[in-house]
């Protein structure tokens, strides 16, 4: 039987039912819980509860979900006399789930996985929404973009096993020490902020990009959504001018309520993509200083990669769904079709929809709305 140990972020912060914050309720936001007591909800689900549940999920059935996790990530079979030590570690309280790293010893191996755990109302319907759609993406997408789901619980509070991904770390907007300009860093636990140069910042938004189209469904207008980068939905790992990109959420897979059903006819789906292709662009560029802070707008830089992914993307997506080899240019083609007022136009269509009218949000793409459209003009009609 193995060990389960438990930690609040890392071993020199343990957790057990003699620790203060043992029978405190979880915090429902992003920010750390500060310790306060007073009236708990009978509901609420503490840390104790949040601790205590992860461990009866991976324990049940022998320890069926961690040893089919073990098995597949190191392409052999994995008993349960192989398993040593687990920890949980808390990772963040996030705005949908309350992720906990799972480090699992086997033999002379240490594996990490993620159980995203559904503490508020509006997580335990995310969670339901987000197993269909990786589980759907995992079919339909195998390359390893986002967390394969490798079992699920419904009782309270529900959860579910996933991929970790190792060496892979939150990225944002933030201002450049020497000046009010926006670089992108790195949250790597570095004690000095990693700035990523202009080349590896432009890799991080073609990757991004590309595997956003490649996921969209011409024919059935699915895409995923909603994603934002404030939220950390997108991770990285830099090795030199490398950078790979993944998704660690997947919140659903649906056409765009209020933009896009499924196409039908060849004008529709072009329409329907052209509409996508707006929305990701404005969504690519949207950014909060620092994860935490004001709404930034991505430099104009990241247009050109941004374009670049987005045209891999599709003709990947488009070779998967049996259209003509050429379909990417043919998109391209009717991009060009349309005159910045008529794009411009789409674009407002595309952010009423999408944004709350008072948001910051909002008022931040707004003002940026006709230089971004004017810029994506200018490329489209060059390249």
């Amino acid at each position: 039987m193995p060990i389960v140990n438990f930690c609040l972020s890392t071993t020199r912060h343990p957790i057990d039912e003699n620790h203060s914050l043992w029978h405190c309720p979880l915090p429902i936001n992003r920010l750390p819980a500060n310790g306060a007591t007073g009236p708990i909800d009978a509901n609420a689900v503490t840390y104790g509860r949040y601790f205590s549940a992860i461990a009866r999920f991976c324990a049940d059935a022998g320890w069926n979900v961690v040893l089919r996790a073990a098995a597949r990530k190191l392409a052999q079979p994995v008993l349960q006399k192989d398993l040593g030590r687990l920890t949980v570690f808390l990772e963040k309280h996030g705005a949908f789930y309350h992720p906990a790293r799972i480090q699992v010893a086997i033999k002379d191996q240490t594996l990490c996985f993620v159980v995203n755990v559904a503490v508020s109302d509006h997580g335990r319907q995310a969670l339901q929404r987000e197993v269909r759609a990786l589980t759907h993406l995992s079919r339909q997408r195998p390359f390893d973009w986002f967390p394969r789901i490798y079992g699920c619980s419904s009782t309270e509070p529900p959860m579910f096993l996933g991929d970790w991904f190792d060496n892979f770390h939150e990225f944002h907007l933030t201002r450049r020490p020497d000046s009010a300009d926006l670089a992108m860093v790195v949250w790597d636990g570095a004690v000095a902020p990693v700035l990523l140069t202009d080349k590896q910042v432009a890799n991080l938004y073609r990757n991004a990009t590309m595997i956003l189209a490649a996921c969209y469904e011409p024919i059935t207008a699915c895409q995923i959504f909603p994603w934002h980068h404030a939220a950390g939905d997108f991770v990285v790992k830099v090795e030199g001018e490398r950078v790979t990109v993944k998704l660690i959420t997947v919140r659903d897979y649906v056409p765009l309520s209020g933009l896009a059903a499924e196409p039908e006819d060849e004008r529709a789906l072009l329409d329907t993509l052209l509409l996508f292709f707006i929305h990701l662009s404005v969504c690519m560029r949207l950014d909060r200083i620092d994860g935490v802070g004001a709404v930034a707008w991505a430099p104009d830089h990241c247009l050109v990669p941004m374009l670049d992914g987005f045209f891999q993307g599709l003709d990947l997506t488009a070779r998967m769904s049996g259209f003509p080899e050429l379909f990417s240019e043919i998109v391209r083609e009717y991009f060009n079709r349309h005159a910045l007022p008529d794009l411009l136009a789409l674009a407002k269509r595309v952010t009423a929809a999408v944004f709350n009218a008072r948001s910051e949000e909002y008022r931040v793409v707004d003002s940026h709305l006709l230089h971004h459209i004017s810029g994506i003009c200018r490329i489209l009609s060059a390249g």
